[in-house]
């Protein structure tokens, strides 16, 4: 299931959310994967993970010149609650109001 995030996240509500949710659901998460548009950098951000192990920094190339910084993610696992996933990356946007999370689940 992934998500397109328009609207920059907040780099301290980003990191609380990722902790909590790999402390409470790391065995039900096979991978995590996104390219993320943090406020107050330039730098483009990758992160990918393996359960509860994730790496994550900036990526080898920056936002191109007038490309849009959407954020987009990617989780692999079982008992995925898509609902709180979506609410959870809404409160780490700067701008809840106006940012969109839209998300796109795996068709069954």
């Amino acid at each position: 299931m992934g998500f397109t995030i328009k609207g920059l996240l907040e780099v301290p509500l980003f990191n609380q959310f990722m902790s909590k949710l790999l402390q409470e659901k790391a065995a039900d998460l096979y991978r995590t994967k996104g390219v993320l548009g943090f406020v107050g950098q330039e730098d483009k951000f990758v992160f990918q993970g393996v359960h509860e192990q994730i790496n994550f920094g900036p990526a080898n190339s920056p936002w191109s010149e007038g490309e849009e910084r959407i954020s987009k993610m990617v989780f692999i696992g079982k008992n995925i609650d898509y609902d709180f996933l979506k609410q959870n990356l809404e409160a780490c946007c700067q701008d809840p109001a106006n940012s969109v999370v839209t998300m796109h689940k795996k068709s069954k």
